[in-house]
C-alpha cells in the first residue's frame, strides 16, 4: 500500500480468494479506517451495487456493522473462513466428480467386456450391497421355489429373516435342506424347529468351509465367500453375490452335496 491508500496487490489477492472486485475495494477502504467506514459515506460515493457488497462482506465474516459504520473483523479469522469454505466447495466438487466416475465405470466396464468377449456379467453374477440386501434376496428366492432349497449355513442367525417363506415352502411341500452348524442352544433351537416344520438338517462337521449361500430349485444362487487371515480370528466376509450361472451353481452344489453326504443328521 502506498499513501494510506489501499493497494492494488491486496485487492488483487482477495478477488483470487472469491471476492468481487466491489467486496475487496470496499473491504480495503474499511480496512484503513480504525474507527470503521461509515456506511453512509459508501452509499453516497458509490455504484449502485455497493449493498450488494456490504451484505456479501458480512455474510463471509468479513466486516460488521457497527452504529452505522463499517469495521473490519480480525482478518486472520476472515481469510481461514475463506479458506474454509473453499475446502468444502472443493470436496463437494471432487465427490461429485468421484461419484459421477465410478457410475461411468459401473456403466462402461460390463459393456467393456460384453462387446471384446462376449462376457455379459450379470450374466455371471450380481453384486449385492450387504448382508441385508443377502437376506432379502434370499427370501425373495425361496417364496418363489417350486421343488427344492439347499440352504448353507454355519448358525443360521439370519433363520428369522427368512423364516416365513420357508415355512410357506414347507407347506407348498417343497424340498428344504439345511446344512449348518450347531455349537449353541440359538442354533439347536432353530434346526430343531425346522425339523419339525418337515425341513431336513444335517450338522456339519466341517466348520472353516469359506462358502455360505442359499440355492433355490438349481437354479438361483445366493453365495458369500469368507475368509480368516490367521486361526481363530474373526473371518472377513467378502460382498454377497447373487447368480444363475450354471457354472457357478455347479460349484456350490457340488460342495453342499459332498458336504450333506459327510454330515450328522440332527
Amino acid at each position: 500500500m502506498e499513501g494510506g491508500n489501499p493497494g492494488r496487490e491486496e485487492i488483487g489477492l482477495l478477488v483470487a480468494l472469491g471476492l468481487s472486485e466491489a467486496e475487496a475495494e470496499l473491504y480495503m477502504s474499511a480496512f484503513m479506517r480504525p474507527d470503521g467506514l461509515p456506511i453512509e459515506k459508501v452509499l453516497d460515493s458509490h455504484s449502485e451495487d455497493i449493498q450488494d457488497a456490504i451484505r456479501g462482506l458480512v455474510d463471509k465474516g468479513a466486516v460488521r456493522v457497527v452504529s452505522n459504520r463499517l469495521q473490519v473483523e480480525d482478518p486472520g479469522r476472515f481469510i481461514s473462513r475463506l479458506v474454509e469454505g473453499k475446502r468444502s466447495e472443493c470436496e463437494a466438487i471432487f465427490a461429485d466428480y468421484s461419484n459421477k466416475a465410478r457410475e461411468l465405470h459401473r456403466r462402461l466396464d460390463p459393456l467393456f467386456w460384453e462387446i471384446r468377449m462376449g462376457i455379459r456379467a450379470e450374466e455371471i453374477v450380481v453384486p449385492l450391497g450387504d448382508l441385508s440386501e443377502m437376506e432379502l434376496r434370499t427370501a425373495k428366492m425361496i417364496a418363489g421355489s417350486k421343488e427344492s432349497i439347499s440352504i448353507f449355513a454355519e448358525t443360521f442367525g439370519w433363520y428369522e429373516k427368512v423364516r416365513e417363506e420357508l415355512l410357506k415352502a414347507l407347506e407348498r411341500k417343497v424340498r428344504a435342506r439345511i446344512l449348518m452348524l450347531a455349537p449353541d442352544n440359538g442354533s439347536r433351537r432353530r434346526a430343531n424347529e425346522l425339523r419339525s416344520f418337515g425341513a431336513e438338517v444335517r450338522l456339519l462337521r466341517e466348520s472353516g468351509y469359506p462358502l455360505r449361500g442359499t440355492l433355490v430349485d438349481g437354479s438361483e444362487l445366493v453365495f458369500l465367500i469368507w475368509a480368516r487371515k490367521r486361526e481363530g480370528e474373526k473371518p472377513i466376509y467378502y460382498k454377497p453375490h447373487y447368480t444363475r450361472n450354471a457354472g457357478l451353481i455347479r460349484i456350490f452344489s457340488d460342495a453342499f452335496e459332498k458336504r450333506w453326504g459327510e454330515a450328522e443328521p440332527l
